[in-house]
């Protein structure tokens, strides 16, 4: 695990898109399978990457994956896929072809089975498992990453690509990632912003007692994760 702290979110943010840039390049022309997450902190990434990186970005090189998706159209408020689609895949023009959305409106299980079994297809494969070349993944104030919460670290070790979870609060269920398969990634890129997330990073960095944070759980085990952030944190 490597820690970048930088002046600002922007800051973070740039930095971490230099770090996929880097990864694409060394991939020259071959497809760069990349996996997204949502909130916040994603539609800003979209926000700057239409921004400052329209022509610094070999867009055609990009597939797009998500990590997870609420169980919801593509037109609600709650998708992931319609705020990347308004910040980022429009305005850039991002054929159809390269992006792979949940299906959040479809029965979840069958679109947890289903999106598995398309990632295999897609994706080529380390250790009999698919593999995506980078993960972009986020953490909640709980300790929860991609929609891996604490009440249900199973998902974590889990050996379907995709399942479903449950929103402990709302009851929603998300189609999500599993720990399995977010351990399998070339690349994990983690960006942590924002005054509400200190305590929640310092504990997932050093808290010797993962069994309860996903979060923790995913930063300990990684082989290659950088965390991106503007927070006073350090490694104890």
């Amino acid at each position: 695990m490597r820690l970048k702290i930088l002046k600002s979110a922007n800051d973070a943010l740039r930095a971490l898109t230099e770090q996929v840039i880097e990864k694409m390049d060394k991939q020259k022309f071959s497809p760069f399978h990349l996996a997204l997450s949502g909130a916040g902190t994603a539609q800003a990434l979209f926000r700057l990457w239409a921004k400052e990186y329209r022509e610094r970005m070999a867009w055609e090189q990009l597939r797009f994956y998500w990590v997870d998706e609420r169980c919801v159209a593509p037109d609600d408020e709650e998708s992931n896929f319609k705020h990347a689609d308004e910040l980022l895949f429009r305005p850039l023009d991002i054929p159809l072809y390269h992006i792979h959305r949940i299906h959040g409106e479809k029965e979840p299980e069958l679109e947890a089975r289903h999106y598995s079994e398309l990632i295999k297809w897609e994706l080529p494969g380390y250790a009999c498992y698919p593999r995506f070349d980078c993960i972009i993944l986020g953490v909640g104030e709980d300790g929860h990453t991609a929609s891996i919460f604490p009440a249900c670290p199973q998902l974590l070790t889990e050996d379907a690509c995709y399942v479903v979870s449950q929103h402990p609060v709302s009851g929603q269920k998300r189609i999500t990632m599993t720990g399995k398969l977010i351990l399998n990634a070339k690349a994990i890129m983690l960006p942590v912003l924002g005054e509400t997330k200190v305590i929640i990073l310092q504990k997932v960095i050093n808290d010797t007692d993962d069994s309860c944070l996903p979060a923790s759980y995913i930063v300990k085990r990684a082989t290659d994760l950088t965390i991106f952030t503007d927070l006073p944190v350090s490694l104890e």
